[in-house]
């Protein structure tokens, strides 16, 4: 008796229904794990607290751009909050891997930041004010590269089609798409 192949498109959905709630790989779990606690403990709040806190402690004029580059990040990454909280789950979901991304690497540098202010104070030493000026040179907001509003049309595209209205197509139907049968 030959095994039968499962050709009906079937198998991909219930796969892409498992999987696409949660996503794949870790950074993403933890995204949006960040987005839930961001948005429902007014936890974006207490971050703003903290890069004030950061840019207060800094005053030295070579360390001015790195804070600022730290502040500027933040405050993309709280207005792109507010923008997709209205605009719904789909485009938080989204972007909530370089939501993630541009806030950890903007608190990276404030806190860097405020370190090497400390170091310039107390120990006289420039290292960590140059890793500072370097690290601000890198790019850390990842809500502004050039994919962002793709992604984020490709979510809204997404949710506004049922799994079977994508999958509902003449490849699909015939089985012509051997490569199709390959992923399953």
């Amino acid at each position: 008796m030959l095994p039968q192949v499962e050709d009906t498109g079937l198998p991909p959905l219930l796969r892409d229904a498992q999987v696409l709630p949660i996503w794949e790989g870790t950074t993403n779990v933890l995204a949006l794990d960040l987005l839930r606690t961001v948005i429902g403990n007014g936890g974006i709040e207490s971050v703003e607290n903290e890069f004030e806190r950061c840019s207060r402690a800094v005053d030295a004029p070579r360390l001015q751009c790195a804070v600022q580059t730290a502040l500027d990040a933040f405050q993309t990454a709280a207005e792109w909050l507010r923008t997709a909280q209205a605009e719904g789950s789909e485009v938080l979901q989204a972007g909530a891997r370089r939501f993630a991304r541009t806030l950890g690497h903007a608190l990276e540098l404030a806190y860097t930041t405020r370190h090497a202010q400390w170091s310039l104070e107390h120990e006289q030493d420039g290292r960590s004010a140059a890793a500072a000026e370097r690290m601000a040179a890198q790019p850390i907001n990842h809500l502004t590269e050039s994919d962002g509003e793709g992604t984020d049309a490709l979510a809204r595209e997404q949710a506004g089609t049922s799994l079977f209205e994508r999958y509902d197509t003449p490849k699909f139907r015939s089985g012509s798409d051997s490569s199709h049968r390959e992923r399953v």
